[in-house]
């Protein structure tokens, strides 16, 4: 299959050296072509209105989004969420999205007394004013190629945690835009929690995502160029 095509694109260099180990072979065919987000709609989108209902604020507001399948690992958030409230922390952890596992990810709620703490808001055409409105963007993921939504959310300056799936290091810089924490419920509750007990390292994230050019609108020419 792969070989009909005249060129492969890959999104990082991780998912370029994943695919290679597989097909060797066709390493004259993939070209490294990242994300490209338009960053003055994605901007003008996170102001277009008010989330205050469904994200009230109060404590501190977590979000993840994506699919609700095995490998955005949202099932085990509660667990992490009940991990971090014994810590001492006022936590409220939305989640966006929809997807098969959904009422796996309700089970799992209902199971660690959540119901309160951590709320499903569905899927969203529009999810930047939830992004803009977070204290902190998660993505508690089991493996990714390159999260779109954690660039997204580096773009609008939040301090973003993620786990250390495979391909981790490529997506972000530790401790300079992001932070890494292990994939285990126990290590990533205690690296949210050290992250969230630590004003100073969330405005060195901060500070770091706005240094950064997440746009990537050069890598529309690489397109040009495979004509």
């Amino acid at each position: 299959m792969w070989d009909r095509y005249d060129r492969i694109v890959s999104i990082s260099d991780a998912v370029t050296d994943s695919f290679l180990g597989v097909f060797p072979e066709l390493k004259a065919k993939i070209v490294l072509i990242e994300n490209i987000l338009p960053e003055k709609l994605i901007r003008k989108q996170a102001e277009a209105f008010s989330v205050e209902k469904e994200m009230p604020e109060k404590g501190i507001r977590l979000l993840s989004i994506g699919r609700f399948c095995y490998q955005k690992n949202f099932d085990n958030v509660p667990d992490i969420c009940a991990r971090l409230l014994k810590s001492g922390l006022d936590i409220y952890w939305y989640l966006l999205g929809f997807g098969p596992d959904e009422n796996l990810i309700c089970q799992k709620i209902k199971e660690a007394g959540m119901e309160n703490r951590v709320i499903v808001l569905g899927k969203k055409e529009n999810p930047y004013p939830y992004i803009k409105a977070c204290d902190l963007y998660v993505q508690p993921s089991r493996y990714e190629g390159k999260a779109v939504t954690v660039r997204e959310a580096q773009m609008l300056g939040k301090p973003v945690v993620i786990t250390r799936y495979s391909t981790a290091s490529s997506q972000l810089e530790e401790g300079a835009d992001g932070m890494i924490v292990p994939m285990d419920n126990e290590g990533c509750a205690a690296g949210i929690a050290e992250l969230l007990q630590n004003p100073e390292k969330q405005k060195r994230i901060v500070c770091g995502c706005a240094e950064k050019n997440y746009a990537n609108s050069a890598e529309a020419s690489k397109l040009s160029s495979l004509a």
